[in-house]
C-alpha cells in the first residue's frame, strides 16, 4: 500500500511527504533537483527500493521540497539553509525525533546542512554524489561534466522539458523505453521548465563549505565510479573535509540510473547504517495469487450473511491447501491470497486444488503463477516478481491457471502441461512476458474452464 501525501507547514509554505510503515529508526530520503511523490511511487524499483530500507525495521520518510512536486511552487530562491530547515519541519510534522538521512546530489548536499544545523536531530548522512559545491572556484576546482551541462540545459528549456533529454543521453540500453516515459511524467509533475531552470540555478550556486566543521554525525559519501560526468576527487575531498566523513566507491553493474539505487549501493547503506549487510534477505520462490471471479456480483445474489460464510469457507480451503503443499501464506487481497512455496510444482499443485476447492463452493478462480527472487520483510515479498505474478493474475481468463514463462521452464520434465496464452505487457513491469496456461495437472486433472 503507498501512504497517503501528507503536509507540513513552515514559513507560509505547505511541504508534502510521504510515510512508509513503522519502525525502530527512521530513513529520509532527500530528493536531488526536483521530485513528485507520488509520481516516484510509481515505478517498481522505487518501492523495492522502499522496501529494502523497511526491511531494516524503519520507517521511510519521502518528500517534496519547495517549488517542486506537490508541495508549494514558491520559494524556489530557498537556500539551502531554509532547504535544510525544511527538512526538520519534515520531521517534526511526521512526529520523529531524530533520523538518518539519504541524498542524492543537492539533496546529499541539504541533509549534511541539517545535521550541521541540527546536530540532535540528525543520526548519520548517506550523501551520494554530493558536491560540496556546486561551481569551481579557486577552492574547489571540480564542475559537473561539461557535456552534461549542456545536455541539461536544453532539457530544461520549454520544448525540451518534459521530454527527459538528460537521462536519454544515459539510458541507451535495451528495455530503456520504460523508465524514459517514467521519467518523462516525473519532470512534468515535478516543476515547470522556468522553475526547473530556477532549481538548477539555484543548485549550482550551493556551498556548503562553512558547515563541514560543524557536522558531528558520521557521513557517507557514496560515489560511483561508473557514473563518468562526476570524478571521484571531489567526493574524496568532502569525506576528507568532514570530521567523521569516508568514502566509498561503488561501481553499478547496471545501466539504471543514478535515481534508482541498485544492490551494490543498496548494501553499502545497510551496512553504513547497520554494520551488517543481510542482502535484503532474498530467496527464491514460486508466489501464487488467486483472485475470486465476480465476487461483487456473488455478494448481492447471496446476500451479506450468506457470502461471509462462502468466502470463510474459502479462504478455509485454500488455507489448508497451502499448508498441505508446504507453502506459506503471505497476504490476503480481499478476494483472494497470496502464496509461496519452495517448488513451482508444489505452487501448480496449489493452484490446481484452489480451483477445485473454489468450484466446490460455486466459487470461479483466476489464479497468477510466477517465480522469481524476492525480498523477505518479515512476512511480507518485496521484488518484481510479486508484482510480475500480480498482474499475470489479474489478466487471466477465469478458472485458469496463468502462470509466466520461468515456470513453465522450471517444470520441464515433470508431468504438467501447458499451452500458450500469448505475449503480454504486465503493467509497471519491464518487457513483454511470454504466458502460458496449465491445462493438465500431475495426476492428469485437467485445469481447463468448462
Amino acid at each position: 500500500m503507498i501512504p497517503a501525501t501528507r503536509y507540513a507547514s513552515r514559513k507560509g509554505a505547505d511541504l508534502a511527504y510521504k510515510v512508509f510503515g513503522e519502525g525502530e529508526r527512521d530513513i529520509v530520503l532527500a530528493f536531488a533537483f526536483i521530485s513528485n511523490v507520488d509520481v516516484f511511487c510509481e515505478l517498481p524499483e522505487h518501492l523495492e527500493f522502499i522496501e529494502r530500507l523497511r526491511a531494516l525495521g524503519a520507517r521511510v520518510i519521502l518528500f517534496d521540497k519547495r517549488g517542486t512536486g506537490l508541495s508549494d511552487r514558491g520559494g524556489l530562491d530557498a537556500t539551502v539553509e531554509d532547504r535544510a530547515d525544511d527538512l526538520v519541519a519534515i520531521l517534526d510534522a511526521a512526529g520523529s525525533t531524530r533520523a538518518s538521512i539519504i541524498g542524492w546530489f543537492d539533496g546529499g548536499a541539504t541533509a549534511i546542512v541539517a545535521a550541521a544545523r541540527h546536530p540532535e536531530r540528525i543520526e548519520s548522512v548517506i550523501a551520494y554524489e554530493a558536491l560540496a559545491v556546486g561551481h569551481a572556484d579557486e577552492g574547489f576546482p571540480w564542475e559537473v561534466d561539461a557535456a552534461l551541462i549542456a545536455s541539461l540545459t536544453a532539457g530544461l528549456e520549454p520544448s525540451g522539458w518534459g521530454r527527459g533529454l538528460v537521462v536519454r543521453r544515459f539510458w541507451q540500453a535495451e528495455g530503456a523505453e520504460r523508465l524514459v516515459a517514467w521519467w518523462e511524467r516525473y519532470e512534468s509533475m515535478s516543476a515547470t521548465p522556468t522553475a526547473a531552470r530556477r532549481l538548477a540555478g539555484a543548485i549550482a550556486e550551493v556551498d556548503i563549505r562553512p558547515y563541514l566543521a560543524d557536522v558531528q554525525a558520521p557521513v557517507l559519501v557514496l560515489h560511483d565510479t561508473a557514473l563518468e560526468a562526476i570524478e571521484e576527487a571531489p567526493m574524496r575531498w568532502l569525506a576528507d573535509a568532514l570530521p567523521d566523513g569516508r568514502l566509498q566507491l561503488v561501481h553499478r553493474s547496471s545501466a539504471l540510473p543514478a535515481i534508482l539505487p541498485d544492490s551494490a549501493l543498496v548494501d553499502e547503506m545497510e551496512e553504513f547504517l547497520t554494520g551488517t549487510r543481510t542482502g535484503g534477505r532474498r530467496d527464491v520462490l514460486t508466489t501464487v495469487f488467486t483472485d475470486i471471479v465476480g465476487s461483487t456480483v456473488a455478494l448481492a445474489q447471496t446476500g451479506d450473511e450468506r457470502w461471509r460464510s462462502i468466502h470463510a469457507a474459502h479462504d478455509d480451503a485454500l488455507r489448508r491447501a497451502i499448508a498441505r503443499f508446504s507453502g506459506s501464506e503471505a497476504n490476503t487481497t480481499g478476494d483472494g491470497i497470496v502464496a509461496t512455496f519452495p517448488l513451482p510444482s508444489s505452487a501448480l499443485h496449489f493452484a490446481t486444488q484452489a480451483l477445485e476447492s473454489a468450484a466446490a463452493l460455486g466459487l470461479e478462480l483466476r489464479v497468477g503463477v510466477h517465480a522469481g527472487e524476492l525480498i523477505m520483510r518479515g512476512d511480507d515479498l518485496v521484488g518484481l516478481a510479486v508484482h510480475a505474478a500480480a498482474r499475470i493474475c489479474a489478466i487471466a481468463d477465469p478458472g485458469r491457471i496463468m502462470v509466466s514463462d520461468t515456470v513453465r521452464v522450471l517444470l520441464l520434465g515433470l508431468p504438467f502441461a501447458f499451452e500458450p496464452a500469448g505475449e503480454h505487457d504486465l503493467k509497471g513491469v519491464p518487457d513483454r512476458w511470454t504466458l502460458w496456461y496449465c491445462v493438465d495437472g500431475p495426476d492428469g486433472a485437467e485445469t481447463r474452464p468448462d
